[in-house]
């Protein structure tokens, strides 16, 4: 979803100081890129214990496609990073596959898919005896493999993904404690089974990123966390995504359709307006 800006361009932030209005008003009516400097956390209650996500087993198999990288041509399944990682998250959370039931029809599929992405995001992990069951086949990436166009036409519109009322805090200068907090929010949600949907920016910078990845799990280096992602992008190979304790910031090594540098993150999905 865009190209990120260069590292010497991407200064870190302090405080939370938000890009004059001149700069974001086109930007937020032309695509409704709308978001909040505080990150909230969801109900947690008693979740139900998960296995640990799988980028394997628990991606769906094709790509968001880049238009960046596809000069000319119209491609119909492109801008669908955060359904996709939001979706990859409520199956996770919410469905249970059954490789040894018989399979369905391509429109039952389509149907059970809905199902699964209508439950809300931010709700607790489903018992197994709750969950919504995918007859015929072992996993995520399995399943959207062989059902694909049954699995797109479950996911909807890219719309919800372009105009998603959360996207306004790509605009919000977040300082670098907040980042900080993010960062041990995100380590305490992977360490508790939970993967997190994260949206990186670059924004307002003329390299502009816009993406969503699904963090699974993280190491730590000396001074760096490198925290491995579902990148929608690219689900052949599990991502990174680094942040630097020193300097607050988040940051990407290079990719096939953004370069590398700095930028700020915040949360997605974890209440109704956030």
């Amino acid at each position: 979803m865009g190209r990120a800006c260069p590292a010497s361009r991407c200064g870190t932030e302090r405080g939370v100081r938000r890009v004059p209005g001149w700069r974001i008003g086109p930007i937020l009516l032309a695509v409704g890129l709308l978001h909040a400097c505080a990150t909230t956390r969801p109900p947690q209650g008693e979740p139900a214990p998960l296995a640990h996500f799988d980028p394997s087993r628990d991606v769906f198999a094709f790509p968001n496609l880049v238009r960046a990288e596809r000069p000319g041509l119209n491609d119909g399944f492109a801008n669908y990073c955060l359904i996709l990682v939001r979706g990859a998250s409520q199956f996770f959370r919410f469905a249970r596959f059954d490789a040894s039931a018989p399979p369905l029809t391509p429109a039952d599929y389509t149907r059970l898919t809905r199902e699964v992405l209508a439950i809300r995001p931010w709700d607790p992990p489903r018992p197994a005896e709750t969950r919504v069951t995918i007859p015929g086949y072992p996993d995520l990436r399995t399943f959207s493999r062989d059902q694909e166009q049954a699995v797109k036409a479950g996911l909807g519109s890219n719309i919800l993904s372009m105009l998603d009322v959360r996207l306004w805090r790509v605009t919000v200068a977040f300082s670098g404690a907040h980042q900080t907090r993010l960062a041990r929010e995100i380590q305490d949600e992977v360490d508790a089974g939970r993967p997190v949907v994260v949206m990186i920016t670059t924004y307002p910078h003329d390299d502009l990123l816009n993406h969503a990845v699904l963090v699974y799990d993280y190491r730590q280096e000396t001074g760096v966390l490198e925290f491995r992602v579902y990148d929608p992008n690219d689900p052949g190979t599990p991502g990174a995504l680094f942040f630097d304790r020193t300097a607050q910031h988040f940051a990407v090594p290079p990719l096939t359709y953004s370069p590398a540098g700095p930028m700020r993150a915040f949360r997605l999905y974890t209440s109704p307006l956030f």
